[in-house]
């Protein structure tokens, strides 16, 4: 029988032939062979589908892209940047941190210069630096005029031990911290608004009321002030 099976094999005959073979004896004909005999012979094999051929196949090449002009998703550019470990704490350094978020790039460099905190001075040179990179670099060409810090956080660096000596021979230890900060830039983009006017929360208290100036009231504290300079 398997003299037959293999002159079948080597004709191309069709399945119905391998079917009748195997009717008598269905146990020594293997499935694999019976899959393999209805492909060969088929017009149409069957083809895996998209990113199924194969693990490290090009997928991305059969995905269609649709532009930013016919409605596709704009890409937001964005520049990462950091300074060195530098002698600060981290308690010191996240209020410096908390104060540029969300400014413009050469809003944070002013108040960086005018700023009484020691690392003000570090803070506002690596500022001017990455503004530098941004707009120079082809890989990023940024519009200086549009830059923006986009979020700020601090990282812990090495804190060195020393000794501190007491009194009667004893000693305890000292620590001298260090820290960096970790921002990065973006390109501030125009606001979509419904007729002319951003989106609130609709929460009580909260109306859409044209701002007006009102003088200030001696009597009354002012509540959470911004930790910006105010020329």
């Amino acid at each position: 029988m398997f003299g037959a099976l293999k002159t079948a094999f080597r004709t191309h005959q069709p399945v119905s032939t391998f079917k009748s073979l195997t009717q008598s004896t269905p146990r020594c004909f293997h499935a694999v062979a019976l899959r393999f005999a209805e492909q060969k012979n088929t017009m149409n094999p069957i083809k895996p589908e998209l990113g199924a051929s194969s693990l490290f196949g090009d997928v991305s090449a059969h995905v269609n892209e649709v532009p930013v002009e016919q409605g596709g998703k704009a890409t937001v550019k964005e520049y990462q940047f950091s300074t060195a470990n530098f002698k600060t704490s981290t308690k010191k350094l996240r209020l410096l941190a908390n104060q540029i978020k969300g400014l413009d790039i050469q809003n944070a460099i002013n108040q960086m210069e005018f700023s009484q905190k020691r690392p003000g001075k570090r803070v506002m040179n690596t500022l001017a630096f990455a503004r530098t990179n941004a707009t120079t670099q082809e890989k990023y060409s940024m519009d200086a005029s549009k830059l923006y810090v986009d979020r700020a956080w601090v990282g812990k660096g090495i804190y060195h031990r020393r000794i501190k000596t007491h009194a009667r021979g004893k000693f305890g230890v000292m620590h001298h911290p260090t820290a960096h900060l970790k921002f990065t830039l973006k390109e501030r983009q125009p606001e979509t608004t419904e007729a002319g006017r951003a989106t609130r929360r609709d929460i009580r208290g909260w109306k859409q009321t044209k701002k007006v100036w009102t003088p200030l009231i001696e009597d009354k504290p002012i509540y959470n002030p911004t930790r910006t300079y105010n020329w």
